[in-house]
């Protein structure tokens, strides 16, 4: 799972908004609300993300026009719906490798001890 900071954000609002069925109708209003902030997030920047996403195989999508505004009708895939899965797995990857770098870090601070003792 190698997708960017705003793929991240994009799939966390969807996945939050598809809820239990794995679908849901957004404007591009309401997903702008939704995002944090924090997060450099433009309205040119939507399409092309929900497009790297569906690319990606996490849902499809498609545009409606209603009154004259847009919606985006999202469905999440297979890959879409194990997404909070996936990002859990990947934390404890993540914490995994560094508990085993520091361990090894601990290990090799005391091969120096013990042997500056022998020596020394």
């Amino acid at each position: 799972m190698v997708i960017s900071k705003k793929e991240k954000v994009m799939m966390n609002v969807i996945y939050a908004a598809a809820g239990a069925e794995g679908q849901c109708l957004l404007t591009p209003l309401e997903l702008l609300q939704k995002i944090p902030y924090g997060v450099d997030f433009r309205e040119d920047d939507l399409k092309p993300t929900l497009e790297a996403l569906a690319i990606d195989g996490y849902f499809a999508f498609d545009v409606a026009k209603r009154d004259e505004k847009e919606i985006f009708c999202i469905v999440l895939t297979e890959k879409g719906k194990g997404y909070e899965r996936e990002k859990k797995k990947s934390r404890r990857k993540i914490i995994k490798r560094i508990i085993v770098t520091v361990a090894f870090a601990l290990l090799g601070y005391l091969v120096k001890v013990i042997i500056a003792a022998i020596i020394g």
